[in-house]
């Protein structure tokens, strides 16, 4: 194994070490982190969108309460502020766009042919209302929680 490819491995492994690294090691480390994140406030925010198909265990404090957490988590595993911003908005981009998707999908998958588009536009509005109400004030909200946890713990 390279000195390369085990600083790259070592950034998805250790982000918060890997966010002084080099650039590729900084980088490495926002991308994971970034997609992690969007990945999982994605699941959250189509959960919270969704409670009708939910488990009763998944309601809207618990949903909103883990996107909050993986605002926090993107402060805390990545140390580096640029690496940080870096990942969070890695998060928001690839978080609105799962979400986009898995709201779309359903009617893409049905092959609905000459309606198609306007059957859209509403599960649009709702998916873009959320990500901009719900997922990304949360996010920040958490992000900077954790920045000011970070400083008065550092």
């Amino acid at each position: 194994m390279s000195e390369r490819t085990s600083g790259l491995a070592a950034a998805v492994i250790r982000p918060a070490r890997a966010s002084y690294g080099s650039r590729s090691e900084r980088i490495a480390s926002a991308v994971t982190v970034g997609l992690l994140t969007g990945l999982a406030t994605a699941m959250a925010t189509y959960t919270l969108w969704q409670t009708s198909l939910a488990p009763g265990w998944a309601g809207d404090t618990v949903m909103a309460a883990l996107v909050f957490a993986a605002g926090a988590l993107v402060k805390l595993l990545c140390q580096n502020l640029e690496t940080s911003v870096l990942a969070l908005s890695i998060a928001v981009v690839a978080g609105a766009a799962l979400t986009a998707a898995a709201g779309v999908a359903p009617y893409l998958l049905l092959d609905i042919g000459t309606l198609g588009g306007i059957v859209l536009l509403p599960e649009l509005r709702d998916v873009i209302t959320l990500v901009v109400f719900g997922q990304v004030p949360l996010l920040l909200f958490g992000y900077l929680v954790a920045i000011v946890y970070d400083g008065a713990t550092a």
